[in-house]
């Protein structure tokens, strides 16, 4: 996970100190709150969301391993999708390092432009596009994170997500969704069942998400890498 986690620009002989910046490595269980502020996700899924006053689930974005999760104080929660192990960071401890190391700084600027490039494309999908571009373009964002992780072949990839997480994270009902699902499945553009992604027509669902085969991309200059 070096290539995508929060220290990848920091020296080898400086290894001593980001252990102090660590305060503790967690195992939490599929389902269960993650209550700590700072972390980084090791191995697992995990997802922020936040409620509507009418109990309406929104989930904000999918954590992968390797991602940094900052725990914000606007009543966002985040929860483990499948068992997770992560390294929590001590805020304050980090922000000292972050003030004795430019590099770490712009690592971490580099995550911030990436989350913000990639939540302006979900603000986008549910702007602008129809329930199957929705369904498509979030399908290929998470298909690209994880080959980026090796995770995942040209065709497909496993996917720990329901239905219900997808309509969630899209701003549809459970059956949009699923008719969504099934309309790619019928069209033969892309599969998603039991737990696995299978992209059978890269081309039609580019097409259908309006996806962008030149993502943008973090211009930070990384000191140290």
């Amino acid at each position: 996970m070096r290539p995508f986690a929060l220290f990848r620009v920091v020296p080898q002989a400086r290894v001593g100190e980001i252990a102090r910046v660590r305060s503790a490595v967690r195992l939490v269980r599929a389902n269960e709150a993650i209550r700590d502020s700072v972390f980084t996700l090791y191995a697992g899924w995990a997802f922020s969301w936040t409620t509507t006053p009418d109990g309406r689930r929104q989930i904000l974005d999918f954590h992968l391993p390797g991602d940094l999760v900052e725990r914000s104080e606007d009543g966002a929660e985040v929860s483990a999708l499948t068992d997770t192990s992560f390294c929590v960071l001590a805020k304050d401890r980090l922000c000292e390092f972050m003030g004795r190391d430019p590099g770490l700084a712009l690592s971490y600027a580099d995550g911030l432009v990436r989350d913000r490039a990639r939540l302006r494309e979900r603000l986008t999908s549910l702007g602008r596009r129809d329930a199957m571009g929705r369904v498509a373009h979030l399908l290929l964002e998470l298909h690209g994170r994880l080959s980026r992780r090796g995770g995942a072949d040209r065709t497909g990839a496993p996917l720990p997500l329901k239905q219900a997480h997808l309509a969630d994270a899209l701003g549809l009902s459970v059956e949009h969704a699923n008719r969504a699902l099934a309309a790619l499945r019928r069209d033969g553009v892309a599969s998603f069942q039991k737990g696995r992604l299978d992209i059978l027509d890269r081309t039609a669902m580019e097409d259908l998400a309006g996806w962008s085969t030149t993502p943008a991309q973090p211009v930070l200059t990384r000191i140290g890498a």
